[in-house]
């Protein structure tokens, strides 16, 4: 039976009440135990149609927690915190201009609200991409780009 946590990421989770869902667990992790649950080969037609739907919960669960405005200091300060930066930003321009130069895993980042791990963050953009592509973490550009907020955040992976 599925645990409900009360977030897209939950709701994801809750379409498949006979999978046990823990909401303290990696989202990707528990993602690749649904698909293993159930059987589902890689780049099936019922894996990759779970895979677009988790990942808009993730997209999802990432506005839950941080929003979509890109205009709001305090929530830019928020993700200067987040991801390290310190001295923190005092205007909205510095902060979009810091974390553009961060290089994070958006999938890490969400699943740090959950797990409460820091947010791993790379030196640079050939170490994130050779993580990201290596764990399959890929975050969904075109879903992203719908949130002004999460496309600082955004890098080329491919």
């Amino acid at each position: 039976m599925a645990n409900g946590a009360n977030d897209e990421l939950g709701s994801f989770f809750a379409v498949y009440p006979q999978f046990e869902y823990d909401p303290q667990e990696k989202s990707w992790t528990a993602y690749n135990r649904l698909v293993d649950f159930f059987g589902w080969k890689t780049n099936s037609k019922k894996e990759r149609k779970a895979r677009d739907k988790f990942k808009k919960a993730l997209v999802g669960r990432f506005g839950q927690l941080y929003g979509t405005d890109e205009n709001k200091l305090e929530v830019l300060q928020d993700l200067c915190r987040k991801v390290g930066i310190s001295p923190v930003p005092s205007t909205i321009t510095t902060c979009k201009k810091a974390i553009s130069k961060v290089h994070v895993n958006i999938v890490d980042f969400i699943d740090s609200e959950r797990t409460g791990e820091p947010v791993p963050t790379f030196r640079s953009l050939k170490e994130f991409q050779a993580y990201t592509t290596k764990s399959s973490k890929v975050f969904p550009k075109k879903e992203a780009k719908k949130s002004g907020l999460l496309r600082y955040l955004l890098r080329r992976v491919f």
